[in-house]
């Protein structure tokens, strides 16, 4: 990788963590690897490519591939590439996994949009919530209003859930 190269990759790294698109509902520092990241500056948009890990705080995002859009609203003279503003949206494709303490989700496709604080993904989906696992084509996740849709798409969604789990977070919902 030539010095060039190597610099603009490392300026797209420091712009992730300034941005305040969320992973996690806690906040905080965004930290990226990835074996290859491009930026395109008229577009406002940073393509993070292979082995992309994107996590903050208890929260972590891999893709094969993830595309992160800026609003374009920030000052590119005196702040370098966070100049493009805040992330407006992050799309991630290939082998999509988003963790965090309460669920896992997979998918072949996942969208972010800081707009509607909402997280969807799509194609394959499978939702693990402790020993409970659904799976479907569509899952549609509310951040802010801690809602979460799972669609079937052309079949049914299936669920396995086990009902001693849900006691258990029934009683200590009542504690």
């Amino acid at each position: 990788m030539n010095r060039v190269s190597m610099a603009l990759a490392s300026l797209a790294l420091a712009a992730v963590p300034q941005a305040t698109a969320q992973v996690s509902g806690q906040g905080g520092t965004i930290r990226v690897n990835a074996d290859k990241s491009e930026v395109i500056e008229r577009q406002h948009q940073v393509i993070l490519i292979d082995n992309v890990d994107i996590m903050q705080g208890n929260a972590r995002l891999r893709a094969d591939r993830i595309t992160l859009n800026y609003t374009g609203n920030g000052n590119t003279e005196t702040s370098g590439l966070s100049g493009f503003g805040d992330i407006s949206s992050m799309e991630a494709v290939g082998e999509v996994f988003y963790v965090t303490p309460e669920l896992k989700a997979t998918g072949d496709r996942g969208v972010y949009q800081s707009s509607s604080d909402t997280i969807t993904l799509t194609g394959n989906v499978v939702l693990i919530r402790g020993e409970d696992v659904a799976t479907g084509e569509r899952l549609v996740m509310r951040l802010s209003e801690g809602r979460t849709v799972l669609d079937g798409g052309t079949g049914q969604v299936q669920m396995n859930i086990n009902p001693n789990q849900i006691e258990d977070s029934d009683d200590d919902a009542s504690n």
